[in-house]
């Protein structure tokens, strides 16, 4: 089987799967996140042991687990910042018991960067399907899920199957070689398409979103970038550690991270752009 055919097989049976857990949200969808942070955050802390150096894996894991929870009770801001600092205390709390001395910086960097990039970043995810919560059966959460999920797996379809036949021009030949100029103009039209269609699909059938045109299509445009930027990030935290994937949980895609590392991106911008521009 090639890999577009593995690609293709694993998204048959991978996507009808999250589109239950993407309708039933509430206890199911935040279970299913946090499944997915702690794959996640134990793929991270793999490619830091394969550089030959060292992270605070229990602390990190736990925190990253915590960050998600505290988003799912829709706890203050200011609990979630507090969090964040007796994170970065319990690690070199940690540290100075250790008498780690030559690895005290990376360590502690490399715990607590694991925890922002895995756990902070994606847990918003969590914040995004809960959105203002169920009132007179608008469930405007679904919709972002389905919005921002959509634009993400086109625009990387759109990048994979216009750069494979015609892409020319390298982007960063150095980190990802296989990245062209051409496949990011097939991310771009794939992923605005995707949120036009998103829209399109829930205002006739589904419910009424509310999300202007224009802002569907800057949305999809801007997160295809942070999706492009994700990709390329995770292929040079990959390259550093010396590793080709992050895992092999998914057939034709690797590990969770190699999947998911332009969500990390993208869930978030989402979030705050809806949050801070367009509602």
């Amino acid at each position: 089987m090639t890999d577009v055919q593995k690609r293709f097989a694993t998204a048959g049976v991978v996507i009808p799967i999250l589109l239950v857990f993407f309708r039933l949200g509430g206890i199911w969808f935040f279970a299913l996140a946090e499944l997915v942070v702690l794959i996640g955050i134990i793929e991270f802390y793999r490619m830091v042991e394969a550089k030959g150096l060292k992270a605070q894996k229990i602390i990190g894991t736990v925190f990253a687990l915590a960050i998600g929870i505290l988003f799912y009770l829709n706890v203050n801001e200011s609990i979630v910042l507090f969090t964040l600092i007796l994170l970065i205390l319990a690690v070199l709390g940690r540290q100075l018991f250790a008498k780690d001395i030559p690895g005290a910086l990376t360590t502690t960097g490399l715990t607590i960067f694991g925890v922002f990039y895995v756990g902070f970043l994606f847990s918003h995810i969590i914040l995004l399907r809960d959105w203002m919560g169920r009132q007179g059966g608008v469930d405007l959460g679904l919709f972002f899920i389905v919005l921002v999920v959509a634009i993400t797996f086109l625009s990387d379809t759109g990048g994979f199957l216009i750069g494979r036949k015609w892409g020319r021009h390298k982007m960063t030949p150095n980190i990802s070689p296989k990245k062209s100029w051409e496949g990011a103009a097939g991310s771009v039209v794939f992923g605005v398409a995707g949120a036009i269609l998103s829209k399109l699909v829930f205002d006739r059938w589904i419910l009424e979103t509310g999300l202007g045109l224009m802002h569907c299509i800057f949305l999809g445009a801007i997160l295809v970038a942070a999706a492009m930027a994700g990709d390329v990030v995770e292929s040079l935290l990959k390259r550093d550690a010396g590793i080709k994937d992050s895992g092999t949980i998914v057939p034709g895609h690797g590990g969770l991270l190699d999947r998911l590392d332009s969500i990390v991106f993208t869930v978030p911008v989402c979030y705050y752009y809806l949050k801070l521009i367009a509602y």
